[in-house]
């Protein structure tokens, strides 16, 4: 029973990670569509903290805030300085843009 009640909280967990991230990107300006996407793939493979500095990541003057293209959203994230988040968040928007 235990360990039932673990997993459904874990699982509940990971969907509430998911939807935030996924409401992150798109207040950022990633289509709907592809943040659905690339929040399922982020959430899996990036800890909380690195979440939190991708949400830092904002757009600087003159920069798009809708419609982002891979290029604009991926530059965002390399402004956060970390290899892996830089990595995980240019696979995963490749991938959904490409099959959306």
């Amino acid at each position: 029973m235990r360990l039932l009640l673990l997993l459904s909280f874990v699982a509940l967990t990971g969907c509430v990670k998911q939807q935030a991230v996924q409401s992150g990107l798109t207040d950022a300006g990633v289509r709907t569509p592809v943040a659905r996407c690339m929040a399922a793939e982020m959430a899996d493979r990036l800890s909380v903290a690195q979440l939190r500095k991708l949400s830092r990541a904002k757009a600087r003057d003159g920069e798009r805030t809708e419609n982002l293209t891979i290029a604009d959203y991926v530059e965002r994230a390399r402004r956060v300085g970390d290899p892996e988040v830089i990595a995980v968040t240019g696979a995963a928007a490749a991938y959904c843009s490409a099959t959306r």
